[in-house]
């Protein structure tokens, strides 16, 4: 038995008419007839009875119909459920960015997006490694401040990301911290046991004082940099946009204002291809529509 006999079949049982069966499977009369015989023959029995130009179904060919009625009514209801599933695909934008940005300063500024397309469903992908799952389509549209060299994408400017350093107040009366050079005699908080996450700090300094860290703390997590310093565990470096309440409420405080560090800048990737889908459009002109500011930045 294959799929398209027992819809004829199903269609003959229905209509009870194989003018009426050829007319919906677009086929003729004659073809209908063939097919129900050639039914019969695969099954082994006799599925419609034919009498004085009428026909009623057998027991076994009523056992069928209901059976095909299930088998329709199923298929037709996944089938369906299956474009559900492909409008809701179509409509579905993952979103990638770090960690740190997005719990902080992203999921912030998503409300008026999806009010403004509630068609379109956002899911996140955070995650300090971005790259791949960008390559492999498990991001749609990534933001991020790592410089990505790759073909096929394009790459625009968001914004510039601000770093400060931070620590108690009481941390710097303790260890009487008053020049960068102090920075050698204390805990330092670092993403790295290298000390390279400082970079954008050292670099902003003038040579005669550069110094290299000697007790350096690896804490792998910008909010566990952010905790560590509130615990006086030590002197951290942070983007600004991270402790923006802490600052204003003099929990933390900047030791060296008088510094401004380097900056990274965070870009919006998209593969270009994809650039003139509808749902990926209105994302890039809502992401680049937020000013600086609003990032936390500049």
């Amino acid at each position: 038995m294959d799929l398209y006999s027992l819809k004829m079949f199903f269609n003959l049982g229905k209509s009870r008419s194989f003018t009426e069966t050829a007319k919906m499977m677009y086929i003729t009369q004659s073809a209908v007839s063939h097919g129900i015989k050639k039914l019969e023959r695969s099954i082994g029995t006799k599925l419609i009875e034919r009498k004085s130009g009428k026909f009623a179904l057998t027991e076994a060919g009523r056992r069928l119909f209901i059976s095909c009625e299930n088998i329709f009514y199923e298929l037709d209801n996944t089938r369906h459920e299956i474009e559900q599933i492909k409008e809701r695909d179509n409509l579905n934008i993952v979103l990638g960015s770090p960690v740190e940005f997005g719990t902080t300063i992203l999921l912030k500024h998503m409300q008026d997006f999806i009010l403004q397309n509630p068609k379109i469903h956002i899911d996140f992908f955070l995650s300090h490694d971005l790259q791949a799952p960008f390559i492999e389509d498990r991001v749609d549209v990534m933001i991020d401040c790592v410089n990505h060299d790759l073909q096929g994408v394009d790459k625009l400017f968001l914004f510039r990301e601000q770093y400060v350093v931070i620590t108690t107040p009481w941390f710097i009366e303790e260890y009487r911290i008053n020049s960068v050079k102090d920075l050698k005699k204390v805990p330092v908080l670092s993403m790295d046991k290298t000390g390279n996450w400082w970079n954008n700090f050292t670099r902003a300094l003038p040579e005669n004082e550069i110094e290299y860290f000697e007790n350096i703390i690896q804490i792998n997590h910008v909010r566990g940099i952010i905790n560590g310093a509130i615990n006086n565990l030590g002197v951290g470096f942070v983007p600004k946009y991270t402790v923006i309440n802490e600052l204003k409420e003099k929990i933390l405080v900047d030791p060296f204002e008088h510094i401004q560090p380097e900056a990274d800048m965070f870009y919006l990737y998209i593969k270009t291809k994809r650039k003139k889908i509808d749902k990926i459009r209105l994302m890039i002109d809502y992401l680049t529509s937020i000013k600086p500011a609003e990032f936390g930045s500049s």
